[in-house]
């Protein structure tokens, strides 16, 4: 299947952050890989949330399709990416959002009420309750960047965890993640605890310490 070429990765995640997924992919194929994440939570005040909402138009914002994906970027959205989309939205627990302008998906990001898995690399979940979802899979074009968007996404998206019946949310931002650390603590989520896992020729180590 076609992967995600080296200048896609440096669109969609800079310079510095690709420069580090390079260094741990190279690790990876000597059967070394190493992870860090922050798993975090926000307790959904309904009023606090929409008075935030308050700052941003949504008239742009639409539930999306697996037709609107095709829309996107194809060295990001991959026939594997595709894939992938496909099957999540034949769970059913899955919802995605965004904004296509110009016949273009410029922005796409998730709920997910599916078991928190922090990465196909590893053997790790966290099951769900009826009333706790999580966000997950933001993608926003190049072009578009430094416009506030992730910030009115994740508010929207919070708001659509309330409709659904949700009162817990969830994130799971890998550690050296500034950007998103950041849009996540300025949505009121708090780090609960880091998570790493340091995998050496197929045996896996995790390591967890709560976060205060």
């Amino acid at each position: 299947m076609q992967k995600m070429t080296l200048k896609a990765k440096i669109k969609q995640y800079g310079i510095k952050n690709s420069f580090k997924r390079a260094v741990k992919s190279l690790f990876r194929h000597i059967g070394i890989q190493y992870e860090s994440f922050y798993f975090m939570v926000n307790h959904i005040d309904p009023n606090e949330l929409k008075q935030k909402m308050e700052r941003y138009d949504y008239s742009d914002v639409k539930e999306l399709t697996y037709d609107d994906f095709k829309l996107g970027d194809p060295e990001v959205f991959t026939p594997e990416k595709m894939q992938l989309i496909q099957s999540r939205f034949e769970t059913g627990k899955y919802w995605a959002y965004g904004i296509v302008e110009k016949n273009r998906l410029i922005y796409s990001t998730w709920i997910s009420k599916n078991d928190i898995n922090f990465s196909t690399h590893y053997k790790y979940s966290i099951k769900l309750n009826y009333n706790q979802a999580v966000l997950e899979d933001s993608y926003c074009h190049y072009n578009y960047r430094g416009m506030g968007l992730h910030s009115k996404m994740n508010l929207y998206r919070l708001n659509k965890m309330v409709s659904l019946g949700v009162n817990i949310a969830y994130a799971v931002v890998v550690v050296n993640n500034q950007p998103a650390l950041k849009t996540q603590l300025k949505s009121n989520f708090q780090i609960r605890k880091q998570i790493s896992f340091l995998k050496i020729w197929g045996k896996q180590y995790t390591f967890e310490k709560a976060i205060s």
